[in-house]
């Protein structure tokens, strides 16, 4: 028991190899948020919204997260581990507080590359749909169709994940190689359609092609029926907008995903900032052309569809022939000019769904793995294999989370924004409380830091967490607004589970002399 005592950590060396560059953290901070929040729900949300500017929003997502990610940046390179921001958390506030914002962090990320996975399916299928309503080419009708059954959504997404999972196994080298070259496929047709919607030549134009699509008339068909029907434009709201950032907030879900593999990441005390700056106004640029691009094109009309789809399907459906789920990809194919040419960018497009879930196994996996070297996780979650450098059972342990993901869709349970944003929002008010406290309660690890600049004699470190920790608590309110009953116990649930492992491990901790505060007292071994 004696000797026990003086083991702190599992091993020495965490076992895991240092492979990213720079470009390797911008590849995953540009491709790590679920880009769902800009291709599907930004034109999707248009009614529930009216008056709100989304370029506008969108724009303000931009400056909240700067700062953001510049901090996160700054405490990567300052404690260059896996784990990330739980690593902040728990070496300054404590390990309860650390252990309990990374649980929900790590049920929230895996649940949510489940969901991925079943979207990118049935999104693919809306673009062989809109392909076969278009053209009326029967068997692209019939692929649509069953793309979007959710018995093969379900097969989908489960072999999407099956897909990452093996790639996540074979170690940090494989996933290097495969995600710079997936990344460019959707960055390619995204960048087309946002073209294609700038030379659109105006809303006479886009009508024009609009209907040479879906049949004469059917353009001033949308907006007639839905001024109708009840929709009326209304003037610019700023509440409008604010009300809007529960979109924007889970289009910027997972840009900080890649410091949860700060131990695998080269030169990160350069790598990170430069990642980091760049892949974060890279974004939030790229997420305000997409929107300007769009309703540019189409305007109120986007509204006027989206009203009719979610309050008068049916009206919608004898105008359209179907059906047709509102997004970029299918705004994009009205105006493509050729069935073929709209259906690939439409698919390419819909792959940034399914680009989001690798940086998802990477990030949970090393998250799981970082606890575990606390021994506050089960110690097999530690285990590294020699050969791929991989946390093998982290990485399996996500993939069950992922497959809850993809199995909570297919039973109907309405997993709405709101719960996935507490989850992976919900550590960001601590960790903001940590950055503010860090230079003065932890010195000794501030000194570490590669930016240690002050502005009116407060490190700038402090003015930043400050920052996010208010902002952490915007996460929070926004995202608390729309929960039901039901979704609360759920979460009440999921955070007791979370304890109880948690206190079994640290009675277990206690009975084999483990000194958890010396583990606490420490950064994690490289």
């Amino acid at each position: 028991m004696a000797d026990n005592k003086g083991v702190i950590f599992t091993r020495r060396a965490s076992g895991l190899v240092r492979e990213l560059s720079w470009f390797d953290v911008f590849v995953f901070v540009v491709a790590g948020p679920a880009a769902s929040g800009v291709i599907y729900y930004s034109v999707s949300t248009a009614a529930d919204f009216p008056g709100a500017s989304l370029p506008l929003a969108f724009m303000i997502g931009l400056m909240v997260f700067l700062p953001i990610t510049l901090l996160v940046a700054i405490t990567s390179a300052t404690m260059p581990r896996s784990g990330g921001l739980y690593i902040v958390v728990s070496r300054v506030l404590g390990p309860t507080m650390g252990y309990m914002s990374a649980w929900l962090l790590f049920i929230g990320y895996g649940i949510s590359s489940g969901v991925l996975g079943y979207l990118v399916v049935g999104l693919m299928g809306s673009a062989f749909s809109t392909a076969a309503l278009s053209s009326g080419i029967a068997w692209l009708a019939r692929v649509g169709n069953i793309m979007q059954m959710p018995e093969w959504q379900l097969v989908g997404g489960l072999l999407w994940v099956l897909l990452f999972w093996f790639i996540a196994y074979k170690g940090i080298r494989r996933i290097k190689k495969i995600m710079r070259a997936i990344f460019f496929i959707p960055l390619a047709g995204t960048l087309i359609a946002v073209v294609m919607f700038f030379l659109s030549g105006g809303i006479e134009s886009v009508a024009e092609s609009f209907n040479s699509t879906w049949g004469s008339g059917s353009f001033q068909a949308v907006l007639s029926q839905a001024q109708s029907l009840g929709w009326e434009k209304v003037p610019f709201s700023f509440s409008s907008t604010i009300n809007a950032m529960i979109v924007v907030i889970w289009a910027y879900a997972s840009i900080t995903i890649i410091n949860y593999a700060g131990g695998e990441i080269k030169t990160p005390k350069t790598s990170m900032i430069k990642g980091f700056t760049i892949g974060t106004i890279f974004v939030g640029l790229f997420y305000v052309i997409i929107v300007m691009a769009t309703y540019r094109a189409f305007g109120d009309f986007i509204a006027s569809y989206d009203f009719l789809y979610d309050n008068n399907p049916e009206v919608l459906t004898g105008i359209m022939g179907g059906l047709i789920q509102p997004s970029v990809p299918f705004y994009f194919m009205a105006i493509a000019g050729n069935v073929w040419f709209g259906l690939l960018i439409a698919i390419t497009i819909a792959l940034w769904f399914a680009n989001s879930i690798l940086p998802g196994f990477l990030a949970n996996s090393r998250l799981a793995f970082a606890i575990s070297m606390d021994k506050s996780f089960p110690k097999a979650l530690s285990a590294v294999n020699r050969r791929t450098g991989s946390p093998t059972n982290a990485v399996h342990l996500n993939a069950f989370f992922c497959i809850i993901g993809v199995l909570i869709m297919t039973l109907s349970v309405d997993i709405i924004l709101s719960i996935l944003t507490f989850t992976t929002f919900f550590i960001f008010w601590p960790y903001g409380l940590s950055t503010m406290l860090l230079p003065y309660h932890r010195p000794e690890i501030y000194q570490r830091s590669p930016v240690q600049w002050e502005l009116f004699g407060v490190p700038v470190i402090t003015l930043l967490g400050g920052f996010a920790f208010v902002v952490g608590w915007f996460f929070i309110y926004v995202s608390l607004r729309n929960f039901t009953p039901v979704v609360m116990l759920t979460l009440i649930f999921v955070m007791l589970a979370g304890l109880i492992v948690y206190l079994w491990q640290q009675n277990k901790n206690r009975k084999e002399g483990v000194d958890v505060g010396s583990i606490y007292s420490q950064i994690p071994p490289e």
